[in-house]
């Protein structure tokens, strides 16, 4: 049973626990499949051009300039590939690091703001809940991005509660952490913090919540990191750059970028579903019955609700629709989660119906989900005589993969998962019950990619980098017709084109299999050299 109790700093042991688990949970495999077009690869081919130019500041897409990014994160891939090699682990890595920081952050926080108990579930339900635990296993930007968001937040929060003497220098630390966000992926990280921070004061009664020097202090802290280096970069290679990254960053939130639409509730549905179990028990920290008497803390659980709104909103507002770009919500979720559970261990709350009744509706949607996986597979035959699919997708499912009844023992985890926790709920072991749910789903994540995650690849991308890679080494370069790909950029290792001949270097072609007739016709100088899983390469003409 985990214990309640006053406020308790004595918390190392407890946090190197969670390390070492989170380390468990977010390490293994994840070079164990390829890197997914677009992102995934798109940032691992801007770090592997980094290191083969050897130009740390300037962002390129084959070896063309990038305006979209500015560089923090692709420092860390760099220095992961320096350690590891140019492959998937490399490029996963950062994130697994941060995926261990961010339970030991939630949990001292928790433990200093609140109590021991209250720590670790608000670690739990970070760690064990769907999406978070995909997060970290990927090579995608947001994971540092949120994390350095969320600790210039809590830093802001340190400085409001501190002496004068030690005010300023939380204050600095969030300036600093906000312009560590700003350099990861952009003045959204700021306008992020300062939304939270504004709407906050707005409702705080405590005057001085914004005042001018802190403000100031903030700004300074955001100018020595980010200002820096746009600082440099515009003095190095002129403002090229920073004005083509404002432009984007004002398309990103006013058009659909790269055809990333959805509907207004879309990153609505995405929480309920991604952040599941957490964000059934967050909805009961939204009751206005679940106010503390301890002024403090009802400040934290009021600043959760805030920064959980503008995220929501804001990205329902930005056209472009993408599971990660509403991925802060982990903290306030997973905040608001632990502050339910703690309610309902000491008494003062419990679920109502419709509360559990939804969360049973989710966990059999996602069980569904699992076991619905491994059939469809084992029945792609009937499937494609039954369903219409486009060229395309009909063609990927010729992929050869093997399907079988070891497939299903994701949907047997989950389902040992819940009946454990089920037991030790009916026997009032309430503690472990939530334990085993949580350990329980993040294990279940781990075992779902394990069997499904190389099946998806297979059908969705393997052909085309199967055949990047034969190219390897050769004088030759590969082309996407009619779609866009960085697939063949980071599996070629393409090299920059003066260091080879430029003139007559033999180029191949992939196209997709929905756009075979169309492409055969707008270039007759081309061949089918063979076609694979909806995938088509071509050859010039002799």
């Amino acid at each position: 049973m985990i214990s309640s109790g006053t406020p308790d700093t004595g918390i190392k042991p407890a946090a190197w626990i969670l390390a070492v688990v989170a380390a468990l949970l977010y390490i293994p495999f994840i070079g164990g499949v390829h890197l997914f077009d677009w992102d995934e690869i798109n940032f691992a081919e801007i770090s592997r051009e980094m290191i083969m130019t050897g130009d740390y500041l300037r962002i390129r897409i084959d070896y063309e300039p990038f305006f979209e990014k500015p560089p923090f994160f692709f420092w860390l891939q760099v220095l992961s590939m320096k350690i590891f090699g140019i492959n998937e682990f490399a490029a996963r890595f950062p994130n697994a690091m941060a995926g261990i920081l961010v339970p030991v952050l939630l949990f001292r926080l928790g433990s200093y703001w609140m109590d021991r108990r209250f720590g670790w579930f608000w670690a739990l339900s970070y760690m064990g809940s769907l999406l978070p635990a995909l997060y970290h296993k990927s090579g995608i930007i947001d994971p540092w991005f949120n994390l350095f968001i969320f600790s210039s937040i809590a830093a802001w929060v340190e400085g409001s509660r501190t002496s004068a003497t030690r005010k300023y220098f939380w204050y600095v630390a969030s300036g600093l952490l906000s312009g560590l966000a700003v350099l990861t992926k952009g003045p959204v990280g700021a306008l992020l913090i300062g939304l939270t921070l504004l709407i906050m004061r707005m409702i705080s009664k405590d005057k001085k919540y914004l005042e001018g020097s802190a403000i100031m202090l903030f700004l300074m802290g955001n100018v020595l990191i980010a200002g820096a280096w746009f600082g440099i970069n515009w003095i190095t290679n002129g403002p090229e750059f920073i004005l083509a990254f404002l432009q984007y960053q004002e398309e990103l939130l006013t058009k659909s970028v790269a055809g990333h639409k959805g509907f207004p509730g879309y990153h609505f549905i995405v929480t309920l579903f991604g952040v599941f179990p957490a964000s059934i028990f967050a909805i009961g920290a939204l009751r206005p019955g679940q106010k503390s008497t301890v002024s403090a803390h009802q400040e934290l659980r009021v600043l959760m609700i805030i920064l959980l709104a503008i995220v929501l909103i804001l990205f329902s507002v930005v056209q472009s629709k993408i599971v990660h770009y509403s991925s802060l919500v982990y903290y306030p979720v997973s905040f608001l989660s632990a502050w339910a559970i703690c309610r309902y261990l000491d008494g003062t709350y419990s679920w109502p119906r419709w509360q559990v009744a939804l969360g049973w509706f989710m966990f059999s949607i996602l069980l569904l989900a699992v076991i619905f996986l491994p059939v469809a597979g084992m029945n792609l035959a009937y499937l494609k005589e039954n369903l219409k699919f486009d060229a395309f997708t009909r063609a990927t499912l010729d992929a050869e993969v093997q399907w079988g009844l070891i497939d299903f023992l994701p949907a047997v985890t989950l389902v040992l998962m819940a009946g454990l926790s089920m037991l030790w709920l009916k026997q009032k072991r309430f503690g472990i019950s939530l334990l085993s749910l949580f350990i329980g789903m993040g294990l279940f994540v781990n075992v779902g990619l394990i069997f499904f995650i190389k099946k998806i690849e297979h059908y969705s991308q393997r052909a085309a980098i199967d055949f990047c890679k034969e190219q390897q080494g050769k004088f030759v370069e590969v082309k996407t017709l009619g779609f866009k790909s960085y697939i063949p950029y980071f599996y070629t290792t393409k090299k920059k084109m003066y260091e080879t001949s430029c003139a007559g270097i033999p180029a191949l072609y992939i196209i997709k299999a929905n756009k075979k007739e169309e492409m055969l016709l707008d270039y007759p100088g081309l061949k089918i050299m063979y076609e694979k899983n909806g995938y088509i390469f071509l050859e010039p003409r002799e």
